[in-house]
């Protein structure tokens, strides 16, 4: 099993995939994919792929029509790949963990995107079926669901642009607060 890091070459084939065969309830690109996987690998029960795969392109419905077999194969691969990454960091060295985040190149000024990764993450737990979290990992979830839930949106278009790069290293520290909150009850 591959446990390294995706090369450039292989994030830009699976957004290359993305965007050529995502629709509206599919994830966007890696950013979002990233915060899914995180979410699922951390979450308090075991997802399995024919669970994950399918919320991927938004439904079975959905599923892609592949120019190949290889094609498909290497996509699945790579996203196995990525998230066994995510899962090794988050246990085996949580303060080297980052979260994969966007830049926006269209604005003036480059601007890192926290939102794609968040609106992942939250479709994860959703998948996971979290239960009702103590208060302070509430808050952590919180963190991440100010930027990853629709109902939200209105509320992050009054922030700066330095509130809101601060909120990277919040949401980063709040993923790995609830991996590890959640693989301590598991281990129990």
């Amino acid at each position: 099993m591959n446990l390294s890091p995706l090369s450039k070459q292989e994030i830009d084939f699976l957004n290359d995939a993305f965007l050529k065969y995502g629709n509206d309830a599919s994830i966007l690109d890696t950013s979002e994919l990233d915060g899914f996987l995180t979410a699922i690998v951390s979450g308090p029960n075991m997802v399995v792929p024919s669970q994950w795969y399918p919320e991927i392109w938004g439904q079975e419905a959905n599923q892609p029509e592949w120019e190949s077999k290889s094609e498909v194969e290497r996509f699945f691969h790579l996203v196995i790949q990525h998230m066994n990454n995510i899962a090794e960091l988050l246990m085996e060295s949580p303060d080297h963990f980052a979260a994969h985040l966007s830049i926006d190149a269209l604005s003036e000024t480059p601007v890192v995107t926290i939102e794609e990764w968040c609106f992942g993450y939250m479709k994860g737990v959703a998948l996971g079926s979290w239960p009702k979290l103590e208060s302070d990992m509430q808050k952590q979830l919180d963190i991440i669901a100010l930027y990853g839930l629709e109902e939200n949106v209105s509320t992050i278009d009054d922030s700066t642009s330095d509130q809101h790069h601060n909120k990277i290293s919040e949401i980063e520290s709040a993923a790995r607060k609830l991996h590890a909150y959640f693989l301590e009850k598991r281990s129990h």
